[in-house]
């Protein structure tokens, strides 16, 4: 299942990228990232390598729940300083066949504002009810990627 967000901010592009690496250096002011764990980073060149652990704790569908005996994510992914794009694998720790998001990240310039689009593909492979898994974490995903849109809001000072 693909789809596509696109969030729009009211700064430079400059200072996006900013917020974009900082407000994880300062969790104590943004509750809703909490259950994200940097596990690893490398820097090679122009690419920031990074591993991610995500809790799933009360977010989990019980279709999911099920198949899962770890409530967490791990994310893999690669940001290009460069060209601002951010690659990214999103699966359940072991359980690639249960679900996997892939996707890119692009951020931009957008005339005196800045934004960020993402091109998403979700894939699961649980007999019967991948379609089910599949629209699911679609709305998960979705959901996430918004609240972490409001914590760049918010550390930006554009949103309360």
């Amino acid at each position: 299942m693909k789809y596509q967000v696109t969030h729009t901010f009211p700064v430079p592009l400059d200072k996006l990228l900013h917020a974009r690496e900082e407000r994880y250096k300062h969790l104590d002011q943004f509750p809703d990232l909490k259950n994200v764990t940097l596990l690893e980073e490398k820097k090679e060149g122009n690419l920031i390598h990074q591993k991610r652990k995500v809790s799933l704790e009360g977010s989990m569908p019980a279709v999911l729940s099920a198949a899962l005996n770890d409530l967490s994510l791990l994310e893999e992914s690669t940001f290009d300083t460069t060209t601002n794009t951010h690659e990214f694998k999103i699966a359940p720790p072991g359980k690639d066949n249960v679900f996997v998001i892939k996707g890119k990240s692009k951020y931009e310039a957008s005339g005196s504002d800045s934004k960020r689009s993402y091109d998403v593909d979700v894939v699961s492979s649980l007999l019967f009810v991948s379609p089910i898994v599949e629209k699911a974490i679609e709305e998960i995903h979705k959901h996430s990627l918004e609240k972490d849109r409001k914590s760049i809001a918010k550390f930006l000072g554009v949103e309360s």
